[in-house]
């Protein structure tokens, strides 16, 4: 039985990007691609229930519209099995839903919903669903042009959840070739130290021993802890698809407050970001 690829959407610019992106890695890995959206049509107690099937109507008409046009948009692929649905639920209960009854591998959002700004921390859906979600979720940004996925960025801290970030990822991706970078960012304005180079490479040996990934490059970056100095790392080493392992995911946005790296890779995503933690199924 193929495993499958869920893509809520809201149906906007940014969801599309993120179900284009989806698409093609669900060829790669020759897995289903399932496009789900929820939806909850207005009601309240002080309008006849007359009025409210007439709402609930209303917003069912909608959402199958919507989702017919999104289809349209994607067009037709005979190299990938694309089935869709729509669900009168919340959206966070809807995806736990389809995971339950379904082999579900992967779930894959874009950053910014329908009415997310960039400065949201997230577009709303997707925060929720990155707080709960027991599948590995993969955030596309917007302006995501192109499916490609040869250089995976891995930024830690010495997690022990890094462990199961990278058994997800070789779950995934392992199939496909890709190599992956394994980065600790000094903070200490002063230089690394011997010592500082000796516990990144304790730690990718130990990597390397409990996971099924091989041949780890590492690099201890000294640069300051914020968006430019992600950005720089990222690009320098031509990265496709950043990787982070969500500590205590259920807290983990209020600790952004003063996590100022993951911060930086979430609210400003230069690649696709893949979240795991240890709810993560």
């Amino acid at each position: 039985m193929n495993s499958t690829i869920l893509v809520p959407t809201d149906f906007s610019n940014n969801a599309l990007v993120a179900t284009r992106y989806a698409m093609e890695l669900a060829k790669k890995l020759q897995a289903n691609l399932h496009i789900l959206h929820a939806y909850r049509p207005f009601t309240s107690a002080f309008q006849s229930p007359l009025a409210n099937k007439t709402d609930e109507q209303r917003a069912e008409l909608g959402a199958t519209k919507g989702l017919a046009e999104f289809m349209e948009k994607l067009g037709v692929r005979s190299d990938v099995t694309i089935t869709s649905s729509i669900e009168k639920n919340g959206i966070l209960e809807a995806i736990s839903e389809y995971i339950e009854d379904n082999n579900v591998c992967l779930v894959v959002m874009g950053t910014h919903g329908a009415s997310g700004t960039r400065k949201d921390l997230l577009g709303s859906n997707t925060y929720d669903v990155a707080k709960d979600v027991p599948r590995p979720l993969l955030i596309v940004p917007e302006h995501t042009k192109s499916f490609k996925l040869d250089n995976v960025v891995f930024f830690s801290d010495y997690q022990q959840g890094d462990i199961k970030s990278l058994r997800s990822l070789d779950s995934l991706f392992g199939d496909l070739g890709l190599s992956c970078t394994l980065v600790h960012i000094h903070e200490d304005s002063n230089a690394p130290k011997e010592s500082d180079q000796q516990k990144l490479a304790v730690w990718k040996s130990v990597l390397e021993r409990e996971t099924p990934l091989q041949g780890l490059s590492t690099e201890l970056a000294h640069v300051p802890e914020n968006v430019d100095g992600v950005n720089e790392i990222l690009k320098r080493l031509n990265a496709d698809m950043t990787l982070i392992t969500l500590i205590d995911a259920r807290n983990f946005f209020k600790k952004l407050l003063h996590k100022s790296l993951a911060r930086a890779i979430i609210l400003n995503p230069q690649t696709p970001v893949l979240l795991t933690s240890e709810d993560t199924e």
